[in-house]
């Protein structure tokens, strides 16, 4: 088969440079962009939005970005808007993401929830490679189908894995493969009939205290929203959300950043400026 689409990469490579992080490289194409860095008041931490500026990914797009920071670099990178994957007659829309996390360095990828239409095929892969006192917080979620449309639960296939190898050493491994139309989504457990889905963890060089979580997951409300929070291995927790609205995950996605910066961090949080 010939190879069809659009194969767009995103290299970003991020350094210190006194009390700043700076970007020290970038290559893009398309379908991606990126923004330039900006600075909240007092804070270290490069802000940065990378952009899907085509309307979506097709069958066939490839998108691979890789993201590296330098000893001591802070960045928080999420998307200006949810990425689109639109229908396909048999070829998947794919993304690689490589993160390489350098000594001391903090990486917190936020990126806006991927809508999957009717018939979308898509494929996603995310390794990363992290120093043991480094701190990653990453997130993806889904939203399956144009809920507003009626169109849930309508896509071909969603494959989706995450590795995460902390001084070379495998500590995370999350992977999920759905096909709706031969797959019973709607058991407990899977997606329980909520269109909405956010999976989010964190990993540093401390575990969260027991009590911590507790009381986190306690406090994280959310109207129609089922949220889970398990401490891992390697210092860390992952969360799962599973919401009726897409309102409600990125509300409950919000409460619990805001709660690592504050609480964990003692760093400010303020949530992201529209474009």
């Amino acid at each position: 088969m010939m190879n069809t689409g659009r194969h767009g990469r995103a290299e970003l490579h991020f350094g210190r440079r006194g009390r700043r992080t700076i970007l020290q490289h970038q290559y893009t194409t398309i379908p991606a962009q990126i923004t330039r860095p900006f600075y909240e008041p007092g804070d270290e931490c490069a802000y940065v939005y990378l952009l899907t500026p085509t309307g979506g990914m097709l069958g066939g797009d490839r998108l691979n970005i890789h993201i590296v920071l330098e000893p001591g670099a802070q960045v928080c990178l999420t998307t200006a808007s949810a990425t689109k994957v639109h229908p396909s007659t048999g070829l998947f829309a794919e993304q690689s993401l490589v993160i390489e996390l350098g000594p001391g360095s903090s990486l917190e990828y936020l990126p806006a929830p991927t809508i999957l239409f009717r018939e979308a095929r898509w494929r996603q892969r995310t390794v990363v490679h992290r120093a043991a006192d480094s701190r990653l917080l990453w997130s993806e979620g889904w939203s399956a189908g144009r809920v507003a449309r009626q169109e849930v639960f309508a896509f071909s296939c969603l494959e989706t894995s995450i590795e995460v190898y902390t001084a070379e050493r495998l500590s995370l491994f999350d992977r999920m493969r759905i096909r709706p139309a031969s797959y019973p989504y709607q058991n407990l457990g899977l997606w329980g009939q909520r269109p909405h889905l956010l999976t989010m963890c964190l990993l540093q060089a401390t575990h969260p205290s027991s009590t911590w979580l507790q009381t986190v997951q306690a406090g994280l409300t959310a109207d129609h929203a089922l949220i889970g929070l398990s401490q891992l291995e390697t210092p860390g927790f992952i969360a799962r959300v599973l919401a009726e609205q897409d309102e409600a995950m990125t509300h409950v996605a919000h409460q619990l950043w805001q709660k690592i910066r504050e609480d964990l961090w003692s760093e400010r949080w303020s949530p992201w400026r529209k474009l």
